[in-house]
């Protein structure tokens, strides 16, 4: 549970956020922790549901539950009910199935988990962008390396969730260890001219950028550093084969993009980033990842307001009033007919994929109560994967915002190979939150589905009444 307060009741306090919609409502059967300091009583959240306070026993020591218990504020069920929860993971984990003889210290690193790394930091890839100029060929002679990152990039966030990898490659290495023969130039973000003259005698230019963001470092804006915008400018206006590769935390802006011939989100791409980088830009690895987010034209594009966020007043206690209800990430583009930079589910590949055979049946399954089919085609020239994505559109009666994300598969195709698909649509999935009751309520009338390669990518559109 966290700092903040919900409904003026705070978090590692409130009944009905714990007891009643996690435990209760949702079935969750582990145990609940405060974040670090978020505890602000012992009664109050014992029997709020909170289950173990952190980092320390400030309210949750043996005098104070002591003293509730023989007072009978606390009782010894509450009590036995968190033990039981952690124990129960504990136990689910195998934590006393042998004895832990390892240290903190210790380096479990492998050669496996090494190449599995590797594995994954390509896979995510995020290809937003491709103009022809990838993937780069092996011939490749000359390569004008732009930006710091190239050489020092970040590759992971900070904060209390941080892992400080055994190595990282970076993108110079990668590169170099993956075509030898080429002549590598690189030249740091700082040096404007520099960077055009490289990228002017080079077959391509590939421009690395990046930002850190974490716990306790909140960036204050979506951009990237300013050095970075303004040499990938330059650069791109010098040399038609430019490559943007960026590794960003989440949403950033990218003013560059236009002049771009291709860009690669990779997000935080870990140890082995030069090397998956090189894997994608050279085709070894047919990039799959999608956005998980919407990246927009410019800032606060959904014009959030400051009672909104950060709230209101600007000194403490703060107030943040949910007045968008829903219309938050893509769902706020939709409902208001804006085009994102790159939308929601984005991601190019290699090759591409065709949708056909669209099916939308009702079926007598309560928890499932829609099935959505259709075949996916790879009709490229190479291997790659689709994830392929259902939107559903309510009832106007419902007062839901438009296209929303109810499912997706991810589809491995050889070049010329088709799949059918069947995704199902839960009960929860045609249903909207009743505040007035607490429970999900199912939504009658006209639904309409759309199959697609993203939130703005929709193939094909059927329609059903429930």
């Amino acid at each position: 549970c966290s700092y903040n307060k919900i409904n003026h009741v705070y978090a590692c306090e409130n009944h009905e956020s714990l007891n009643v919609s996690l435990k209760t409502r949702m079935g969750f059967k582990g145990w609940v922790m405060s974040d670090w300091g978020a505890t602000h009583s012992t009664v109050e959240s014992v029997n709020a549901g909170l289950d173990q306070e952190m980092p320390s026993n400030t309210w949750f020591n043996e005098q104070a539950l002591g003293v509730a218990l023989k007072d009978g504020t606390i009782t010894q069920d509450a009590i036995d009910d968190k033990v039981l929860r952690i124990l129960t993971a504990m136990f689910t984990a195998g934590l006393f199935d042998r004895n832990n003889t390892g240290s903190l210290a210790a380096n479990v690193t492998s050669d496996a988990h090494n190449r599995l790394a590797r594995t994954i930091a390509g896979a995510a890839a995020v290809l937003l962008k491709n103009g022809g100029v990838l993937p780069l060929p092996r011939t490749v002679t000359k390569i004008a390396l732009i930006g710091d990152n190239a050489v020092k990039p970040v590759v992971h966030g900070i904060g209390s969730g941080q892992v400080a990898p055994p190595y990282i490659v970076t993108p110079l290495q990668g590169i170099a260890l993956k075509v030898p023969q080429a002549s590598i130039i690189y030249v740091a973000s700082s040096d404007i001219a520099g960077a055009v003259r490289a990228a002017q005698a080079a077959d391509v230019a590939i421009m690395v950028t990046g930002i850190v963001s974490g716990e306790g470092v909140d960036r204050h804006n979506l951009s990237l550093p300013e050095q970075d915008d303004k040499v990938f400018a330059a650069v791109a206006a010098a040399q038609k084969n430019t490559v943007a590769v960026v590794f960003n935390p989440g949403a950033v802006l990218l003013p560059w993009a236009d002049a771009t011939n291709a860009i690669v989100s990779m997000f935080m791409p870990g140890q082995e980033a030069g090397n998956a980088m090189a894997d994608v830009l050279f085709g070894d690895t047919n990039p799959s990842g999608r956005l998980p987010l919407t990246l927009p034209n410019i800032e606060n594009e959904v014009q959030f307001t400051q009672a909104q966020y950060p709230g209101t007043p600007e000194v403490l206690p703060v107030n943040a009033e949910y007045s968008e209800k829903l219309e938050i990430g893509y769902r706020w583009y939709h409902t208001h007919g804006v085009t994102p930079h790159f939308c929601f589910g984005h991601g190019l590949s290699y090759t591409s994929f065709a949708y056909s055979g669209l099916s939308v049946t009702k079926t007598t399954d309560p928890e499932n109560p829609v099935l959505v089919s259709f075949t996916v085609t790879n009709n490229g020239t190479v291997a790659g994967s689709e994830v392929a994505q259902v939107y559903l559109t309510y009832p106007d009666t419902a007062g839901e915002p438009p296209s929303q994300l109810r499912g997706f598969e991810k589809l491995a195709l050889a070049a010329g190979a088709s799949q059918p698909v069947t995704i199902a649509v839960g009960a929860r999935g045609v249903s909207v939150w009743d505040a007035g009751t607490h429970a999900w309520a199912a939504q009658t009338g006209t639904f309409t589905v759309g199959i697609g390669a993203s939130s703005c990518d929709i193939r094909a559109i059927a329609q059903i009444t429930l």
